[in-house]
C-alpha cells in the first residue's frame, strides 16, 4: 500500500517560530510573534500569534492582541480549514481558496464569523517572501463593502 501525500505538506514552508512587526488593525505599529506547529503526527498545524500594539493617541495603553488556532484537513470536503479563536471574543472558521492559492501564496476566507458584525467577512493571507520570511495579511469585509486591508505583519524566521 502506498502511502498518501500528507494534504497539510503545502504549509512546510511556514513551520517554526517567527518575529516582526505589523502595522494597520487601527494602530499605528506592532511587534508580532507567531508559531506554526506540526500537531499529532502532522495531522494539524498548531497557530499561535501575539502581536503588541505601541500607544496611539486613541489608546494611550497600546493593546495586546492573541490568537491561536488549528489549521487541519477535511478529507469529506477535501478542503483545508483554518479554526481561530481570538482574545477580543471571536471565532473565525476560514476555507483555504484553492482557486487563488499558490504554494507560495495561501488564502484563507472565511465560511463562518461569531461574535463579529452580522454579515461581516475576513480573509487571512499568508505570503511566502523567502525561505526565511513571511507575510500576513488580514483583510476585513463589513456587509455591503468591499474587503479592505485591516493590516499587515511582516516576519522572520527564528
Amino acid at each position: 500500500m502506498f502511502a498518501q501525500e500528507n494534504p497539510l505538506s503545502r504549509f512546510e514552508d511556514i513551520i517554526g517560530k517567527w518575529e516582526g512587526t505589523g502595522e494597520g488593525f487601527g494602530n499605528a505599529k506592532s511587534k508580532i510573534t507567531a508559531d506554526y506547529s506540526w500537531l499529532m503526527n502532522k495531522q494539524y498545524i498548531e497557530v499561535k500569534h501575539h502581536s503588541e500594539f505601541e500607544p496611539t493617541a486613541q489608546n494611550a495603553d497600546g493593546e495586546v492582541h492573541d490568537d491561536k488556532g488549528i489549521i487541519s484537513f477535511d478529507r469529506a470536503r477535501e478542503m483545508v480549514l483554518f479554526r481561530q479563536y481570538h482574545n477580543e471574543g471571536y471565532f473565525t472558521e476560514y476555507a483555504l481558496n484553492d482557486s487563488i492559492s499558490t504554494p507560495k501564496h495561501l488564502v484563507f476566507e472565511t465560511e463562518r464569523i461569531e461574535n463579529f458584525v452580522p454579515g461581516g467577512r475576513a480573509r487571512f493571507t499568508i505570503n511566502i517572501i523567502a525561505d526565511n520570511e513571511i507575510e500576513t495579511v488580514f483583510d476585513v469585509g463589513f456587509p455591503e463593502r468591499e474587503m479592505a486591508c485591516f493590516g499587515t505583519n511582516r516576519m522572520k524566521k527564528q
